[in-house]
């Protein structure tokens, strides 16, 4: 029989609960299991299709709308179901909107681990797998590097050596013939919840078949001629473990847009930082200035300079977002203010015609 507990519930989300019951008594827990665009499935713990609220469907920002893995508040009835809040989210998987506009985009919550997912063929690419693990080093979540398709090389070894400097667990696997499933089983303990990350044509979709016992994702073969193929998960949702753990499968990420500001970048390259820290002038600009600790760390080999490079890249990215996030809340701050003279302005106009 499942409880709440079955799908992760804690001590902490208890104690948040108790903040929301005390105002809203008619609520009840639940986590949101799937998103179907207008519905969310969710737990609790009896499975149930619900309806948003209107104030959480047409007045809340995007980001702030309930994703697949978090626990919300809802109302039931016996005709229907309706979400009314949302407790705090923690582990969020989130990345920049695609496009022009600067909005923070989360693709599902209350996640525990991750999975990074890259294939042993022409999708391995160290610089986006650092991109994923910034993403989670600021959101606490763990992270975990699987290689998949190891059938595509002859050396796997190899491509463990270029990761070892990340000092995280890696999983070699083949997920069609399940070599390597019953690893990534072992690092989901039963209440606590994990994702596959990871590119369209990584194999996601097969190893949430293995992990699962099933085939409840729909696959389909990669074309052999550039080793690409269209991932065919279109919706967020979770699954239940035979051990009891607990999976998000979402559809592939094509482009990972950080998220983050600058100052969390110093966590994946504290390395870097520490150099930074210790060269001779505080305006160093890293490019051989005199006692520049960055480049004599790269000269005698202590430093290398792809690690710094991808630093450089990743930092000058999180300072265009800032710069675009200050240029947005300005754009907010004029906008709403034009709506409150507006909306003065009508409320005079009234007034002047209730005095007449």
């Amino acid at each position: 029989m499942n409880t709440l507990e079955t799908f992760g519930w804690n001590e902490r989300l208890a104690h948040d609960w108790q903040e929301i019951v005390a105002e809203f008594p008619y609520l009840t827990p639940a986590r949101v299991t799937a998103d179907f665009g207008t519905s969310l499935r969710i737990a609790s713990p009896d499975t149930i299709t619900a309806e948003l609220s209107g104030k959480l469907a047409h007045y809340s920002d995007r980001q702030d709308i309930p994703k697949v893995g978090d626990w919300v508040g809802v109302h039931i009835t016996d005709n229907n179901a309706v979400i009314e809040r949302v407790l705090p989210r923690t582990g969020e998987i989130a990345r920049a909107a695609a496009g022009n506009k600067t909005v923070k985009q989360v693709i599902a919550g209350g996640i525990d681990i991750a999975f990074v997912i890259l294939a042993l063929d022409n999708d391995f690419n160290v610089d986006r797998l650092r991109r994923y693990l910034y993403q989670l080093s600021i959101n606490n979540i763990t992270p975990i590097i699987v290689l998949n398709k190891a059938d595509k090389t002859e050396d796997p070894g190899s491509f463990v050596t270029q990761l070892d400097s990340f000092k995280i667990p890696i999983i070699i696997t083949t997920a069609k013939e399940e070599k390597g499933i019953n690893e990534i089983i072992g690092h989901i303990p039963a209440g606590k919840t994990a994702i596959l990350l990871g590119s369209s044509g990584v194999g996601k979709s097969t190893i949430t078949n293995k992990l699962l016992g099933d085939i409840r994702q729909k696959t389909q073969e990669v074309r052999a001629s550039d080793d690409t193929g269209k991932h065919t998960t279109v919706h967020r949702e979770l699954f239940m473990l035979p051990n009891g753990g607990m999976l998000i499968d979402t559809p592939g990420i094509r482009e990972l847009q950080l998220w983050g500001t600058e100052e969390d970048l110093e966590e994946n390259f504290d390395d870097v930082t520490a150099l930074i820290s210790q060269c001779k002038y505080a305006s160093c600009q890293h490019n051989g200035e005199e006692g520049c600790a960055v480049q004599a760390a790269i000269k005698d080999g202590s430093l290398d300079p792809k690690h710094y490079a991808a630093y450089v890249k990743l930092k000058s990215e999180l300072g265009d977002l800032k710069t675009r996030k200050v240029a947005k809340s300005k754009a907010d701050s004029a906008k709403a203010k034009k709506r409150n003279i507006a909306k003065q302005g009508r409320k005079l106009f009234k007034e002047a015609l209730d005095e007449e």
